[in-house]
């Protein structure tokens, strides 16, 4: 059974896929702030028992993400690799301006190649 708990009032839907592996999706046109990034961070842990993990964040509908946003972000220590998955330029210039986080973070057009980056991740771990 999949697990999923909705985060940042509703925004974003995180979703266990497997051990330590969950998947963030946005609401269409979400502007993500620091108080989402802080919140699905929180809740992240909740649902992966607080153990080190794995996100593939599904970023293809959001408008933006502030700097406290992409800081929360690049700095939580727990997340052992990110995988953003994204088409558009604005998803790129996105993903680059999180490339100097603490764990590693590629950008992906296709989700199951980002999956397959991610679980070997987890298997480095």
């Amino acid at each position: 059974m999949t697990e999923r708990v909705l985060a940042a009032d509703g925004k974003a839907t995180i979703t266990l896929l497997g051990p330590a592996l969950i998947r963030l999706t946005w609401l269409p046109g979400t502007e993500v702030q620091e108080a989402d990034a802080r919140d699905v961070l929180k809740r992240s842990l909740i649902l992966v028992e607080h153990a080190p993990y794995a996100i593939l964040v599904d970023m293809r509908q959001i408008a933006s993400v502030s700097t406290g946003a992409r800081e929360a972000f690049g700095s939580e220590e727990m997340v052992l690799a990110a995988a953003m998955l994204g088409q558009t330029p604005v998803d790129r210039v996105i993903a680059a301006s999180v490339q100097q986080s603490v764990h590693k973070v590629w950008l992906f057009s296709d989700e199951q190649e980002a999956l397959a980056w991610l679980r070997s991740h987890l298997l480095d771990s």
